[in-house]
């Protein structure tokens, strides 16, 4: 009894939070850059992806995504920062519409109640 109880409750509480199910974990974002045809370096707060070419996916860090910062470097280009805003996450109004209370305080608990406004950029460059 005690087990089919704990097994109802853990059944509850992954079935509302939603947008931890469907957008859990690192977002990514594609990086484009025509015209670049030498390899650069892209730190984001999450990792550093060096010797790769654009265009390239990246992931950055769900929590704090609003400021965050990617920034790419090279030999002979200088690039623009780009800087992430966000959004509110679509499964989020899932929670609250089924009123999963719960499930709302675990997509809080791991920021998927937010994530990137645009997952698409054209980095923005000059020569040296």
């Amino acid at each position: 009894m005690k087990t089919r109880i704990i097994l109802m409750s853990f059944s509850v509480m992954a079935l509302t939070s939603c947008a931890t199910l469907f957008d859990g974990g690192s977002p990514k974002i594609l990086l484009e850059g025509w015209g670049v045809d030498e390899p650069v370096t892209i730190t984001t707060a999450k990792k550093v992806y060096e010797n790769v070419t654009l265009p390239t996916t990246v992931e950055v860090k769900r929590h704090k995504i609003e400021g965050q910062r990617i920034s790419i470097q090279s030999e002979n280009y200088k690039y623009q920062d780009i800087i992430l805003q966000k959004k509110i996450n679509g499964w989020t109004w899932g929670n609250i519409a089924i009123g999963g209370v719960i499930g709302w305080c675990i997509d809080m608990g791991t920021n998927c109640v937010s994530k990137p406004k645009e997952t698409k950029y054209t980095v923005v460059y000059q020569r040296k």
